[in-house]
């Protein structure tokens, strides 16, 4: 983890991070391939509902477009303009059980973490395809990366494969090394 920046956050004249500028963490050196033409996104667990769907799919539901500042734990942040999907809407059409107590994310690169379901319910929360009115990088999460405002990055996984409802309190990739949940 990159330590604390003292640095001013550049933006450009819509007050939006660029994205050669916008900083990158990750567990990983390369971002890993998803193959959005063959891989699915899995929503599971405590649900009457579970479904797998291509990420294409996403495309045709409703959009959702956000600005929202990306802060990492370590200092660095950006602002962005985020568009996507609620992360609301996959959790209804799954019909979550009642006891719900956190969604966790799965990345392709094996990171995951969670967030108590009050939070990934709220309106604002997200599943982004694009940023600043692209499509996401490989190294911002390409296809799909959540985003949650006011929560720190490392919450916010890139490169989804899987959403998963629990009925406990899961702690993910940082928080087992010590991180808040």
């Amino acid at each position: 983890m990159p330590g604390p920046s003292s640095l001013p956050v550049e933006r450009d004249e819509k007050g939006l991070t660029p994205l050669s500028r916008f900083f990158v963490t990750a567990i990983i050196s390369f971002p890993p391939k998803i193959d959005v033409e063959t891989q699915l996104l899995k929503i599971e667990g405590a649900v009457d509902y579970p479904y797998d769907m291509k990420y294409t799919e996403l495309e045709n539901m409703s959009q959702y477009v956000q600005e929202a500042v990306l802060q990492c734990v370590g200092g660095p942040s950006g602002r962005a303009r985020w568009k996507g999907v609620k992360l609301r809407a996959l959790l209804e059409r799954a019909s979550v059980q009642t006891g719900a107590k956190d969604v966790v994310f799965y990345g392709a690169d094996e990171y995951e973490s969670s967030i108590p379901f009050d939070v990934a319910i709220k309106s604002s929360s997200m599943l982004a395809l694009q940023m600043n009115d692209e499509l996401l990088q490989p190294k911002h999460g390409a296809p799909l990366r959540g985003v949650l405002p006011g929560i720190y990055g490392y919450k916010q996984v890139k490169w989804l494969t899987g959403i998963k409802v629990v009925q406990k309190n899961h702690k993910g990739y940082w928080e087992q090394r010590g991180y808040a949940d």
